[in-house]
């Protein structure tokens, strides 16, 4: 294995420099370009502050200004095209999405929401994929293994959403769009810092007419009516500053969310059906960070989080359509300098997560952590060191009572070396494991193993002012991998995932350019396939720049061809490439107007089998936001 990842690493090299290097002399030779930051400070790599060029693992930062350009819809859109990151999706925006990372399953995700880990259901699966994009500040894509450093579940990798923030004088702020399919998007917000207070208030409303969600030429039971989806949210945080070594915080958000969808009930459905789902969020949380040396910061932070879920009927609420789960979670972490090289991280995380199904069980499920991680620079080299025991108890309550108690002990190592001024070799080792969710107890049994995983990592950085590039190979293997077979859930034995991702961010002579490709090869060795919905090809080519004050840009998304679902038998996904193009306007230092054609070649495609996605669109915004 070592030789391979050698003679692995020397092929990356060869492949990597000559590419890289044509690059680098073309951001040398830059003028007049526009700045762009293309090396942000991330705090998911290693749970400490850090640029995004001195991180050993693989990350991706969406900032505020790309969120802003972008115009995306929802949080899936806005990721599409990201590195390491795929997604299926039931029809159009609020429907049930998936979210895949490093080819890993949905289940294998962390979605985190101001360090806070945000809730799952009782199957495992993420409850906040259409998050408004209006309260997110930034958003961290942390590729491949985490489980050292967040603990169970955090196989394909973490996705970090930071909230909405503003500095300086409090002011208003606001955003407006229309457009096709009578598509509507209108959030008001004032925050800002007043004396040694800094807040965000914000709230809105957004909705579309949608189209029909599945292909009802695939289902003679499929309603063809347009599919609506409708939003109200608000969110508001707080921060104190009581002495120059204490600040105290409070957070709160909800969320109400009506998302009309289809059914076909395997055949046996009517096409005059409707359905709906009636979704609601909500979350308050509350934190203490203390300075209680020069060399030593703590934080104390907890939430408290709610979800349901109604299913309707023809207007009627279906009798097993209802859904809820609560969760607490409680977080105590510390940085702690040594001297200026060196930080350790420590702490302390407990969280309890009850489910609810009307009709089938109730679960509890209980975890402990202790974490312990490092980070150290010595000349050249780079060292990141990180370990996590993870204890969970999985209680069900109801129906056929069951107990079930998981411990498991993961570490991270991470190497890095400084070969020059702009060029670095980056490493990382990772274990990480995914305890079976509440459903796959219930339909699988007692006996079933939680997943193990291992992941290598080597990767090659360039770094200057105008440009920041990555290009890194992966392996990543799951033992015990837990899957649907004929009759219920198993663990089936060994999958592997191993690829090249390429990242670029960079500034050219004026064009603000964001990159990615992947090549990847995903296969349920046992079973001898590729797993549902992971292309072994895509990526995104984000392009722009200013001409007589309109920033003008066009976006290309593409994949080649994917399994449907996890099997050796289901049908194949076709390949797609989708483009946008977009333009804004400053009309004065507080005022931008934007336009975006989405899917400009109306390409049909799909993300799910036998579902539609959106075909060409045209959307304005205005959106107001005072310097």
């Amino acid at each position: 294995m070592k030789k391979s990842i050698r003679l692995r690493a020397r092929a990356l090299a060869r492949f990597s420099a000559p590419a890289l290097s044509v690059l680098s002399l073309a951001v040398a030779a830059s003028v007049q370009a526009q700045g762009i930051e293309v090396n942000p400070v991330v705090v998911s790599a290693s749970r400490m502050e850090q640029p995004l060029s001195d991180v050993l693992s693989s990350v991706s930062v969406i900032t505020r200004a790309d969120i802003d350009k972008s115009q995306a819809v929802t949080l899936a859109d806005l990721l599409q095209g990201e590195a390491g990151f795929e997604f299926g999706r039931n029809g159009g925006p609020g429907a049930t999405t998936s979210f895949f990372l490093r080819g890993q399953e949905s289940k294998s995700v962390v979605v985190l929401i101001d360090g806070v880990r945000s809730q799952i259901d009782g199957a495992g699966a993420l409850t906040i994929t259409d998050l408004p994009l209006n309260q997110i500040e930034q958003v961290e894509v942390l590729r491949g293994n985490a489980g050292a450093l967040y603990g169970e579940s955090a196989i394909g990798g973490v996705i970090n959403i930071i909230t909405r923030s503003r500095k300086g004088a409090p002011k208003a702020y606001g955003i407006a769009t229309i457009g096709s399919r009578k598509t509507g998007d209108l959030s008001v917000g004032y925050g800002g810092r007043a004396d040694e207070t800094s807040f965000d208030l914000n709230a809105g409303v957004s909705g579309t007419a949608g189209f029909s969600a599945m292909n009802a030429d695939k289902s003679a039971s499929v309603n063809p009516d347009r599919d609506a989806y409708r939003n109200q949210y608000a969110a508001a945080k707080v921060d104190q500053r009581i002495d120059p070594t204490l600040r105290v915080g409070i957070r709160g958000s909800l969320k109400n969310s009506v998302i009309d969808y289809d059914d076909s009930n395997w055949g046996s459905g009517l096409k005059t059906d409707t359905h709906q789902l009636l979704i609601k969020t909500d979350l308050v949380g509350g934190y203490v960070n203390k300075r209680l040396t020069e060399n030593w910061v703590t934080n104390f932070d907890a939430t408290a989080a709610n979800y349901s879920y109604d299913a309707v009927k023809n207007g009627l609420v279906a009798s097993d359509g209802y859904y809820a789960g609560h969760q607490d979670v409680f977080r105590w972490s510390n940085n702690y300098a040594i001297h200026s090289s060196t930080t350790l991280n420590f702490g302390l995380d407990q969280s309890n997560e009850k489910f609810q199904q009307r009709s089938s069980y109730d679960l509890n499920r209980d975890t402990t952590s202790y974490s312990l991680g490092m980070t150290s620079k010595l000349d050249r080299w780079s060292l990141q060191g990180n370990v996590r025991r993870d204890e969970l108890t999985m209680n069900r309550l109801s129906g056929s009572a069951l107990k079930k108690e998981y411990a498991n002990n993961n570490h991270l190592l991470g190497l890095g070396y400084q070969l020059s001024e702009p060029w670095r070799l980056t490493s990382t080792m990772s274990t990480a494991f995914r305890a079976p969710t509440g459903s796959e107890l219930a339909y699988g049994g007692p006996n079933l193993l939680p997943e193990t995983h291992r992941s290598q990592e080597l990767g090659v950085v360039y770094s200057v002012d105008k440009a920041l590039m990555r290009v890194v190979y992966f392996q990543t293997k799951t033992q015990d991998a837990i899957d649907w077979l004929t009759n219920g859930y198993n663990n089936v034995g060994e999958v592997r995932n191993r690829g090249y991702e390429f990242t670029a961010r960079l500034d050219v002579w004026g064009n603000n350019i964001k990159a990615s490709y992947v090549s990847q090869d995903p296969l349920n060795v046992t079973g001898n396939y590729l797993p549902g919905r992971r292309a072994k090809q895509y990526g995104s080519f984000d392009i722009s720049r200013w001409i007589s004050g309109y920033e003008v840009g066009t976006k290309f998304v593409g994949a080649s061809d994917r399994g449907d679902i996890n099997s050796s038998s289901s049908g194949t996904l076709a390949g797609y490439t989708t483009w946008t193009f977009y333009a804004s306007r400053k009309i004065d230092t507080d005022w931008t107007a934007r336009v975006k054609l989405e899917n400009a070649f109306n390409r049909n495609y799909e993300l799910a089998g036998g579902y539609n996605t959106p075909g060409r669109g045209i959307f304005a915004t205005l959106q107001y936001q005072p310097k």
